[in-house]
């Protein structure tokens, strides 16, 4: 079963941009959240297997990068055991090297909330991972929440798509987030845990999709949140690129 310390890593999403949003709520700060669906149940619309030119799905070897769509760069490596593609505008920080603070900086945080962030960050530094935000979509919300990715791998030993699903959902409701769709997806020669699912707190309504690809060793997890509406094509495109390295 996920570690529960990591599931502040997984809702780090709906801390960002919401300043106090996540800091005096216990039910975030003391737990970790993982997500799921039961195998059967079917999902529409799923991510478009087809969108990356020339990636086809269940082939390839299982650690060759995606064809990076046009106007999108590829983030993380090796050190971080996860790479994946997201628009070249996005701000990204390799949090296994890059400077924390000018990096936040950058992406339009500032007071309360670049302190928020600061914090909920440094768990994901001590994981070796990687942090992008959307710089535009701050000024765009009206919450001033960031549309981002975090991504991280989490050692241990692999379990079932199906077990992962069961028990991630079941921490998610735990935490009174609303499981909007879950399910399998293949993403080059992997099967991969999917969910969409919807969380409020102190008035922000943030929408998630996780990504959770197993490895022979490990676990690599992606989760990208916003509280703008129209952002699941994007979402479902980033993900078609994501690569356990």
């Amino acid at each position: 079963m996920p570690e529960r310390h990591h599931v502040t890593m997984i809702l780090l999403g709906l801390c960002l941009g919401a300043g106090t949003a996540c800091g005096g709520s216990p039910a975030v700060t003391d737990t970790a959240a993982v997500p799921v669906r039961d195998p059967g149940i079917e999902r529409s619309p799923g991510p478009r297997q087809s969108a990356t030119p020339g990636a086809t799905p269940g082939t390839g070897s299982p650690g060759s990068a995606a064809p990076v769509p046009e106007g999108f760069k590829r983030i993380g490596g090796p050190a971080n055991g996860v790479t994946v593609a997201v628009p070249e505008e996005w701000v990204a920080l390799d949090l296994t090297k890059d400077d924390l603070d000018k990096g936040l900086k950058s992406s339009g945080l500032s007071g309360p909330t670049l302190e928020q962030a600061k914090k909920s960050l440094q768990t994901l530094v001590d994981n070796n991972g990687i942090w992008a935000s959307d710089t535009d979509s701050v000024k765009t919300s009206r919450n001033g929440f960031p549309t981002n990715l975090n991504a991280f791998c989490q050692a241990g030993r692999q379990i079932s798509t199906e077990q992962l699903l069961r028990e991630t959902r079941s921490q998610l409701e735990q935490l009174n987030a609303k499981v909007i769709e879950t399910g399998k997806v293949r993403i080059g020669s992997r099967e991969v845990a999917r969910l969409v699912y919807s969380f409020e707190t102190d008035g922000v309504n943030v929408r998630g999709t996780q990504y959770y690809v197993p490895v022979e060793d490990r676990t690599c997890i992606v989760t990208l949140s916003t509280d703008t509406g129209g952002k699941q094509e994007l979402f479902d495109r980033i993900g078609e690129t994501i690569r356990p390295v």
